[in-house]
């Protein structure tokens, strides 16, 4: 059966997106996971033991909404697509999921240090704060259970000890939102070897809020203003 325009382009794109993580050094060895939503019942998304830097876009599979792939002799998908459906089941605004394991970002998670000091503008406009959920049994369903109250309201959050969760409008939405993330998890390390990160002030915040809307952006974020 040949592929449609919409899957061919949801292909190049998410092999293209997983290749440019691993480039990045946001994964490495097999790790990481990257889905697309195709139309209302399917997802395409990277298999099971793959390295992402290798990967083409023939390998990537289609499942179901429960995660089941569509076609009996495909790979398997990745065993933390729970998350990844998660996301698709609480968010009607979402059509793709990227979680990586960017180095610095989570760094901060394993010294129990906030990223969501409100220190750079791009990131209080595009997303606010950048929680952390609380740890779980990668690839278990404790993932799911620990991520869904901050999938709702947030864009971007980290996984304590293990990694970032992105989505997006589209794959490379979700992907511009994960380098955003390890963006500011840069500049706080340096401002915190320079002496400790002086945030944004109030005033400050509260005129880029107002602004938001200029960048088409209309969703709710939560700021965690300094005391």
């Amino acid at each position: 059966m040949s592929k449609s325009t919409e899957e061919l382009t949801a292909r190049q794109a998410l092999a293209e997106v997983s290749r440019l993580c691993y480039q990045r050094g946001y994964i490495t060895g097999t790790e990481g996971n990257f889905s697309i939503r195709l139309g209302s019942d399917r997802i395409l998304t990277t298999p099971r033991g793959v390295c992402k830097g290798r990967i083409n876009e023939s390998e990537l599979v289609i499942t179901d909404l429960s995660g089941n792939p569509t076609d009996p002799n495909a790979a398997l998908p990745s065993t933390e697509l729970k998350m990844h459906l998660a996301a698709y089941r609480l968010r009607s605004d979402v059509f793709a999921v990227v979680h990586a394991h960017p180095t610095i970002a989570v760094g901060f998670t394993v010294a129990g240090v906030s990223l969501s000091t409100p220190a750079l503008p791009e990131v209080v406009c595009t997303m606010g704060g950048i929680p952390v959920a609380p740890y779980a049994t990668p690839s278990t369903d404790e993932v799911v259970e620990s991520i869904e109250p901050f999938v709702k309201k947030y864009d971007a959050l980290m996984l304590d000890h293990h990694g970032a969760l992105c989505v997006g409008k589209d794959i490379w939405d979700a992907f511009y939102k994960l380098e955003t993330v390890e963006h500011q998890a840069q500049t706080l390390l340096v401002a915190h070897l320079l002496g400790g990160p002086k945030p944004l002030s109030k005033m400050q915040i509260d005129s880029l809020l107002s602004i938001r809307s200029v960048y088409g952006l209309t969703n709710e974020v939560d700021i965690e203003y300094s005391s």
